[in-house]
């Protein structure tokens, strides 16, 4: 029976596209340093403008309509109740203490996507939550209820959620389609046990799971019999053995070779120091096995702090079998970056890109604290930058802040604005943090290091800002009232994002001087002409070697290049003599 199930099962199935491509980190207290929850959130998408999102509190009366628009393309989908009461939000975060990521999973092809007069979509659904909700709990009751009520618009999704109290759930959630009967989603929520680290990337992770625990496990009363009613699942099967994942978003090479892959590369780093989690899950994130699931959780061999739930978003596989920066592809600077699609053909054989946690397409992401020891209106705070997170300087925000620098401020398609992505503005900073990455994209192996140098220091400085920030912040609290502290933390969060900003800027500059024209610069005192010195970079052994390989004599030097500087030297100054060969041109 099982196995007609499967064979049926790819009559609706097809590889999905996936609109934003994202990754989610989820770190429970207990596993974390400071003993606040942690959710890391990569929102990958190459339309996707870089802002802070900011929606204030309101009252509303009764029968106030709101407009919902599509996340990922601006289209308008319908009108829905405004709630006669909304929270403040300051991007994935609520003056509440309440933090909602997200990743696509898109599944099976009769229910995502297809829901006819559908007006909840996915992006809507976080937004609309954070501003109706003050902890997870609820904010699965409001994103069912406003499923239920309006129809779900979008496919498969996983979304992260936690809140101050340290809850930590995962939620899967794909549409009931168009036959069903009812409007919305069929979904799963499953919460993380304290103590333990989970991921999702592009994949549903949510496997089996007990009808019987409603503290751990929440779940769709329908979401066995709309797999049923479709064919996805056997009515003769035990329903014990219902797998969420399994039956909605079945594995594929795809699926985990550039999905699960991620998910394998930070549980990885975290899960012990030998490698044998590596080793033992390499076959299944190549893509080679992809019956040998992975946990959706794991405990890790030490706590993390929010500096390493950092570090592990700046993955690209490095020193890996999965490592992009090591073969032909890398080019001349080593780069583990490739020009999408992902997919690509040659001779009739399809093959693919690396998909990496750290990607160019980041459109904004975020590592989010809920602070359990901190009263709800300073619970929450984002560490938001505006691209690649691993290229881009994060700012700390706090969910409860009343405006955001304008270098940062900005609306979405979900609020019906049209993102200026083709409006080059050097006072935001989604324009800036791009610079210097698609700098280091250009020069990988000289600007990267410096790149992960000077982002380090900014957030080990802002880490120690912060704490500060904290306790001026809790005495205001304590002594003069919530309006006080959120009044502080507000000028502190606007204050850190005009200065970064301005310290992004200068170090663009700084990079373009250092590295322009294929050159390194570097300051040199006694050097008269510009008190510096261009050295040319020159080409790595392995690069040599290709090009030998691929060209043979075509480049070979007959004569050994004679007493040209550039053989002798490497390096170019203006007053050596040029004994390049002289060519007659047209003008001369």
């Amino acid at each position: 029976m099982l196995m007609a199930s499967l064979v049926l099962l790819s009559l609706f199935y097809s590889p999905h596209l996936l609109v934003e491509a994202c990754t989610d980190i989820l770190v429970t207290p207990g596993a974390s340093v400071d003993g606040s929850a942690i959710i890391a959130y990569n929102a990958d998408s190459p339309t996707l403008y870089g802002v802070l999102y900011h929606y204030p509190p309101s009252k509303n009366a009764p029968g106030t309509e709101r407009h919902v628009y599509d996340w990922d393309s601006g289209v308008y989908l319908g009108k829905i109740e405004e709630a006669e009461e909304t929270y403040n939000v300051i991007g994935n975060s609520n003056g509440h203490g309440l933090v909602i990521g997200e990743s696509t999973f898109g599944g099976v092809s009769v229910l995502a996507w297809n829901q006819t007069g559908a007006i909840i979509d996915y992006g809507s659904l976080i937004y609309l939550t954070l501003q109706r909700a003050t902890t997870a709990r609820a904010a699965i009751t409001v994103m069912v209820d406003l499923m239920d009520t309006y129809g779900y618009y979008s496919g498969g999704e996983s979304f992260s959620l936690m809140d101050r109290s340290g809850e930590v759930w995962i939620m899967e959630v794909i549409g009931r389609g168009n036959d069903f009967g009812k409007k919305g989603a069929v979904w799963v929520a499953q919460r993380i046990p304290d103590g333990a680290v989970a991921a999702h990337a592009n994949q549903a992770r949510i496997t089996t799971f007990p009808r019987n625990d409603p503290d751990n496990f929440l779940f769709a009363e329908d979401v066995v019999e709309v797999a049923i009613f479709y064919g996805l699942f056997s009515a003769s099967a035990d329903p014990g053995s219902f797998s969420f994942s399994d039956v909605y978003d079945p594995i594929t090479f795809i699926e985990a070779r550039q999905g699960e892959a991620r998910v394998w590369s930070i549980f990885s780093a975290i899960a012990d120091k030998n490698g044998e989690f590596q080793r033992n899950y390499l076959s299944y994130a190549l893509g080679e096995e992809t019956d040998h699931r992975m946990p959706l959780y794991i405990i890790p061999c030490e706590k993390l702090s929010v500096m390493d739930v950092m570090h592990l978003m700046t993955s690209h596989y490095e020193e890996t079998p999965l490592d992009s920066s090591v073969d032909v592809g890398s080019g001349l600077f080593e780069t583990p970056y490739r020009p999408r699609p992902l997919v690509w053909e040659f001779n009739g054989t399809k093959y693919h890109n690396e998909r990496s946690i750290a990607t160019a397409k980041t459109g904004w992401s975020f590592v989010a604290q809920a602070r359990p020891w901190m009263p709800p209106e300073l619970a929450a705070v984002s560490w938001f930058a505006c691209d690649d997170s691993s290229t881009a300087p994060r700012v700390p925000v706090y969910g409860s802040s009343k405006a955001v620098s304008a270098a940062y401020a900005g609306q979405g398609s979900q609020d019906g604005v049209f993102s200026p992505l083709l409006t080059f503005d050097l006072t935001k900073a989604f324009w800036v943090q791009n610079m210097v990455s698609n700098f280091c994209y250009y020069r990988y192996k000289d600007v990267y290091p410096m790149v992960r140098r000077k982002i380090t220091s900014i957030q080990r400085e802002f880490n120690e800002m912060m704490v500060t920030a904290d306790e001026r912040a809790l005495t205001l609290y304590n002594e003069m009232g919530p309006d006080k502290a959120i009044d502080f933390v507000t000028l502190f969060s606007v204050n850190a994002g005009n200065s970064l900003h301005k310290e992004w800027m200068e170090f663009y500059g700084y990079l373009f001087a250092r590295f322009r024209d294929f050159y390194t610069i570097t300051a040199k005192g006694d050097e008269p002409v510009c008190g510096c010195v261009a050295q040319e970079p020159g080409l790595s052994e392995s690069v040599k070697k290709r090009i030998v390989a691929e060209t043979g004599n075509h480049y070979k030097v007959l004569d050994n290049g004679g007493d040209h500087p550039d053989v002798v030297s490497g390096e170019s100054p203006r007053h050596k003599r040029d004994t390049s060969p002289k060519y007659t041109t047209m003008e001369s």
